[in-house]
């Protein structure tokens, strides 16, 4: 899958003569007077920044480029970077076709890697070329199946609001910048890069796999001492609960600190918790992301807005029901109950190293294979947020959070466990 973003003017790029083959199979066009390789207008360059070489506007630089390595090429009448040279071509945006400049955001973060798209946005890694900061660029699309203009640009300023309400909390994505394109009146929204992925991949991998993306990411370790810390691992006291405490608690704390700022994620899932890593102490952090279908409590009885977008749920994270029955009314007047809802799930995810189809299958799995492990107190709570009735589940999370951190506590001394 590639991006929305693409070209309105040839991109002469620098592809060696040994990759022509590859060129013209990937629908480049070779230009015999000025010798070089072209992607035609109407196509996604990213995918080939490697080659990105030419630039435009040059007349009166031509002097200070020519002192920071540039070529020129006669036949092109361009100055172009060559490739493998000294300087990064991140740092001569100022000379960039502007085709390409699409890819430059708050004219500071570089558009590196396509990563994702959703039925709302597009997500991209990205750099800041004066630091080599790296940042994710969540780059809404224009138009939205089953939403209206007004409701989807209402929804997007509303994620913005959230986030700046939000602030600095150690579990949550930290919020740098955000933005409109003027000419497709498309918004962005910059945020730290996280580069263990998400809650996704922790369960889906196994335990050595995901040491080893921690390895790949973070510590230049030969293949000999990754393979000693793996086996090492192997030996170590396991226990069900204590092991994952660090992000069940983490992902707790994210929404209690969101909660308090009066704001509703109503999307937790696994692609909207993200995995940091603590190096001074080796833990896992988790981030909560995405607040895209947040709801900000202003104090006012909570209702069904014709901006609220309540029709976005991901299953099993979110309770099943009818908009217009009254058991939907009921469970839009505790939507504050959703995101405990769905930290019970992640929860028995993590716990079980397995995804769940429906909230049925996680109480069945809580009931009949991990509760013999965990604590009845836990389960208890566990079982309390998944309740049916959303009356019956908690309705503090903080309350809630300080509950499960001390029987958390109670475990650890019990077990003697040491952190």
């Amino acid at each position: 899958m590639q991006s929305s973003i693409i070209t309105f003017e040839k991109i002469y790029m620098s592809i060696p003569f040994q990759d022509k083959d590859w060129a013209r199979n990937n629908g480049f066009k070779w230009d015999p007077k000025g010798k070089a390789w072209y992607l035609p207008p109407g196509k996604d360059p990213l995918p080939f920044k490697k080659y990105w070489s030419y630039l435009e506007n040059t007349f009166h630089d031509k002097e200070e480029l020519k002192k920071r390595g540039c070529r020129f090429n006669l036949g092109l009448k361009k100055w172009y970077l060559p490739i493998g040279g000294r300087a990064s071509f991140d740092k001569f945006i100022k000379w960039w076709p502007e085709s390409l400049k699409q890819f430059v955001f708050s004219e500071k973060f570089v558009i590196q890697q396509f990563i994702s798209r959703t039925g709302q946005a597009e997500m991209f890694k990205a750099i800041d070329p004066d630091t080599d900061e790296e940042f994710a660029i969540k780059y809404f699309l224009i138009d939205v199946d089953q939403l209206s203009t007004a409701k989807y640009k209402r929804a997007v300023s509303g994620e913005v609001e959230a986030l700046q309400k939000l602030g600095e909390h150690p579990n949550i994505l930290k919020f740098t910048d955000w933005g409109e394109i003027k000419r497709t009146e498309r918004r962005y929204i910059v945020s730290e890069w996280v580069k263990l992925g998400s809650l996704l991949d922790y369960i889906e991998l196994s335990e050595e796999d995901w040491f080893r993306k921690i390895f790949a990411n973070f510590y230049n370790l030969d293949d000999h001492e990754r393979q000693e810390i793996i086996e090492s691992s192997k030996n170590e006291l396991a226990d069900a609960w204590l092991d994952e405490s660090k992000i069940i608690i983490g992902i707790l704390e994210g929404i209690a600190w969101a909660h308090s700022k009066n704001i509703f994620h109503r999307d937790i899932k696994p692609g909207n918790v993200l995995l940091d890593v603590d190096l001074e102490v080796e833990e896992l952090i988790p981030r909560l992301c995405d607040f895209g279908t947040a709801k900000i409590y202003k104090g006012e009885e909570i209702i069904q807005s014709k901006h609220t977008v309540v029709e976005f749920r991901t299953q099993p994270y979110r309770p099943e029901f009818k908009e217009l029955s009254d058991a939907g009314k009921k469970e839009i007047h505790y939507q504050k109950t959703w995101d405990l809802f769905a930290w019970a799930i992640l929860t028995i995810e993590v716990l079980a190293n397995d995804f769940m189809k429906t909230s049925e299958e996680a109480l069945d799995v809580l009931t009949k294979k991990l509760a013999s492990e965990l604590d009845e107190d836990i389960v208890l709570l566990l079982k309390s947020a998944m309740a049916l009735n959303p009356s019956d589940r908690p309705q503090d999370v903080s309350e809630f959070r300080d509950k499960i951190k001390e029987l958390t506590e109670i475990r650890k001394q019990r077990l003697g466990w040491q952190d």
